[in-house]
């Protein structure tokens, strides 16, 4: 068996060239948001556009809650013991707009006027799944909005870090809120 060994100038190489798990996160969280940007306005991309992208909106989300799953397991333990109030309402926001955007992908699948019918799949859609869609949808929007709000410091953060820091050539001070999400 052969053992190899890295210096340190190759350990480093390594390192930087991988992503951490904030900068995945932090990009992984600027795809959603203009996937929900671009998908809310139906006028500028057509029926057609805005139920294809918000299926994949639908998978994307499901990726989300998957990476960030070690946040949402850490603070469900630590809901009901010590945890800052901030953390709680945002566990609170988030958990509601998880639920709105299930609701809101659901329904738009059972509405769907061109990608269901594209697959050969016929649904009969009723006013209710419809209002209950548009409803959500609106619920959404405000609750994306208090969502970030309430990570406005973490995406600062890794704003600075990540994009500003390294077109500026400056090197980023790196806070606490970094590696909070």
């Amino acid at each position: 068996m052969t053992v190899a060994t890295l210096s340190r100038t190759q350990t480093k190489i390594q390192t930087k060239s991988r992503w951490s798990e904030t900068l995945r996160n932090f990009w992984i969280d600027i795809a959603l948001f203009l996937m929900f940007i671009v998908d809310m306005n139906t006028h500028l991309t057509g029926m057609a556009v805005h139920e294809w992208l918000g299926i994949v909106f639908g998978g994307s989300l499901v990726y989300h809650i998957f990476v960030h799953w070690s946040w949402i397991s850490t603070t469900t333990r630590k809901l009901f013991g010590k945890l800052p109030t901030v953390q709680r309402i945002r566990y609170g926001v988030d958990l509601a707009l998880f639920a709105m955007m299930t609701i809101v992908v659901a329904s738009g699948i059972l509405i769907s006027r061109d990608a269901l019918p594209t697959l050969g799949i016929a649904l009969n859609s009723s006013r209710y799944w419809s209002m209950l869609h548009h409803t959500t949808s609106n619920l959404v929007i405000v609750l994306v909005g208090l969502h970030l709000a309430l990570s406005w410091s973490w995406l600062t953060t890794a704003w600075t870090r990540y994009i500003w820091a390294p077109l500026t050539g400056r090197k980023a001070v790196v806070t606490h809120a970094a590696v909070e999400k």
